[in-house]
Order: structure tokens, then C-alpha cells, then sequence
């Protein structure tokens, strides 16, 4: 059985290949053959066509890359802001124009710091390491 869907894989992978190589052919041929009959007046109102709707894709096309280019700056206006309102103490998200966290009352927008005994660096809560000087830091 293993056999068999191994040979069904590996078929359609070729067929899958192929087709794209067809597809390819085809926008060649059919680019060449446009300029080629550009000219004739049978095909002038294809050859039109194909035109307007180049541009329109064209067109369209321009507008996609803009439209995601502020969709993904939306997204991280979003993801910035909800860092700001979350606490780094206790994860709670907090209502906008907060200056400390509803849950805990930690300032929000600093990260906890802890103490390293060894060095005294001031290291971000939650490490394990000292960023300073690799010593372990104590769990409180």
C-alpha cells in the first residue's frame, strides 16, 4: 500500500509540474503570437482588449500592494498598542490612557527589573541568567 501511495504522490507532483510548464508555455506562445498580430485588423479589437485589461490588472494590482501595506501597518498600530496597555507584571491588558495596571498596579510600559546579586545589573524579570555576567539569577 505504502508503495502505491508513494507512486500516487510522486505522479501527481509530476503532474502538478508539467502543468505549470504548460501554463508557462501558453502565456509565451500567446505573447508572442499578441505582437505578432497586434497589427492585423481580425485581431485588433483582441489585441484591445487584452490591453485594458492589463492595465486594469495592473491597476489593481498597485492598489492590493497599497492596501496591505496599511493593513499591515494597522496591525502593528494594534500590536503596539496592546503592548503598551498590557502589563509586563501580571498580563493584564489595560483600558486605554491607563498609567498603571488594573490588576496589580505595576507602572505599565516598564519592564520589571530584578536584581543581580553578583554583578548588580538591573536584568529584566523572568530571566535565569544575569545578561552581565551569566550568574543565575535568584527565583523569587
Amino acid at each position: 500500500m505504502a508503495d502505491i501511495n508513494e507512486q500516487l504522490n510522486a505522479l501527481k507532483d509530476e503532474l502538478v509540474k508539467l502543468n505549470e510548464e504548460r501554463q508557462e508555455a501558453l502565456v509565451e506562445f500567446g505573447e508572442a503570437a499578441l505582437a505578432e498580430l497586434r497589427e492585423n485588423k481580425e485581431f485588433s479589437e483582441a489585441a484591445a482588449k487584452i490591453d485594458e485589461l492589463t492595465e486594469k490588472i495592473t491597476e489593481k494590482s498597485e492598489l492590493e500592494t497599497t492596501l496591505l501595506a496599511e493593513k499591515e501597518k494597522q496591525e502593528r498600530e494594534e500590536r503596539e498598542r496592546i503592548v503598551r496597555l498590557t502589563c509586563f507584571s501580571c498580563n493584564t491588558v489595560n483600558p486605554e490612557g491607563a498609567m498603571f495596571c488594573e490588576n496589580c498596579g505595576a507602572k505599565l510600559g516598564e519592564l520589571p527589573r530584578e536584581y543581580c546579586k553578583e554583578c548588580g545589573t538591573m536584568n529584566p524579570k523572568g530571566l535565569k541568567f544575569c545578561g552581565e555576567c551569566g550568574k543565575k539569577l535568584e527565583e523569587a
